[in-house]
């Protein structure tokens, strides 16, 4: 009794294809989201780093 060949869903696990990593337009939408704020979040973080760095640098000369 061989289990066929499938991959889970990344957003809720559902067993699909092995081809695919998302099951329905429902997952695409809210991974879609996800990654958005994921990405936005991390440019944030950058820009703070950023200007933490900047301070540093600039109150060292100053």
């Amino acid at each position: 009794m061989a289990v066929e060949k499938h991959s889970h869903c990344i957003m809720c696990g559902v067993s699909i294809p092995p081809d695919e990593i998302l099951c329905s337009e429902k997952c695409r939408e809210a991974y879609t989201k996800k990654r958005k704020k994921m990405i936005r979040t991390q440019q944030i973080y950058l820009l703070i780093v950023f200007a933490v760095i900047a301070i540093f640098i600039l109150t060292k000369f100053f």
